[in-house]
């Protein structure tokens, strides 16, 4: 990332930033092809939408540029509880994405579960629980791509295997999820 201040036509102060790369990755290559993007829906305050729009006007943005930047800059502010090794420790939430983010479902999932424990939900800790108590997906002499870290009284997990049946395991957790217990998943082969 790099900020920089510049003086605007009127003689303002003006504090920018900017993503290293982000050019780049705002243009439509043809060889890139088009931007992968979610869409979220919000309600808001009537005098917010306004403000974002305004903001939108005076920076010559997207309204969408305008509520991501404003989110980049909150993250880059807000403090998360890390875990790594047997410690944790308190990093910027800008830094934990960059740490955890995978383009691969599952493995941002184990990333997220691992390194933010106290943030997963009721529903995300049935499906963590799950790996953890199924034989399948922990790591032997024979894996590929084990998580470069252990699980205290499990050991490492094995990626690959997670990737592999993660939409099934999904399914597991689904239909067993008004068991008292974790069941643990076995591949339906």
């Amino acid at each position: 990332m790099h900020a920089w201040t510049s003086l605007d036509a009127k003689g303002r102060i003006r504090f920018e930033r900017k993503l290293t790369g982000a050019d780049d990755m705002a243009k439509n290559k043809p060889s890139q092809g088009a931007r992968k993007t979610e869409t979220l829906t919000l309600r808001l305050d009537p005098k917010v939408k306004m403000m974002i729009e305004m903001i939108s006007r005076i920076r010559r943005q997207s309204i969408t540029g305008v509520v991501e930047a404003a989110i980049e800059e909150i993250a880059f502010d807000l403090d998360v509880p890390f875990f790594y090794g047997k410690e944790t420790s308190t990093w910027s939430l800008s830094s934990v994405i960059t740490e955890v983010w995978s383009t691969d479902e599952s493995e941002r999932f184990i990333n997220t579960c691992y390194h933010l424990p106290t943030l997963l939900t009721y529903e995300e800790q049935r499906i963590w629980e799950t790996i953890k108590a199924s034989k399948v997906f922990l790591a032997t002499d024979a894996t590929i791509m084990e998580t470069f870290w252990e699980i205290e009284g499990v050991g490492r997990i094995d990626r690959f295997t997670i990737r592999i049946w993660w939409s099934y395991l999904l399914e597991h957790v689904e239909e067993h999820k008004d068991s008292r217990t974790i069941v643990p998943f076995e591949p339906p082969f």
